[in-house]
């Protein structure tokens, strides 16, 4: 019934055309303010996505950097046990 008038429809029907356009305004507003909800939540959905893949990156960015930096404190290590071989590490 998209784009008919609502005095027709209402006739139709067997109804007052102004309690049709009443029920009309009254859908509109209650499902306005839920689809603003539902906008909203959306929205902060989105952005949470956003931050988790932005935090995910920083979290194996870092990982590499710890791996790096244990490979390069086992090579240090190694070669203070080479040079100082009575060296006690803890």
């Amino acid at each position: 019934m998209m784009g008919c008038r609502t005095e027709v429809v209402a006739r139709r029907h067997g109804m007052s055309p102004k309690t049709l356009r009443e029920w009309v305004r009254q859908y509109r507003d209650e499902v306005g303010d839920i689809m603003e909800r539902k906008k909203q939540e959306q929205k902060q959905i989105l952005e949470a996505a956003a931050n988790y893949e932005e935090l995910k990156k920083q979290y194996e960015e870092a990982l590499k950097l710890i791996g790096h930096l244990q490979l390069e404190n086992n090579i240090l290590r190694d070669m203070v046990k080479k040079k100082y071989p009575d060296y006690k590490s803890r």
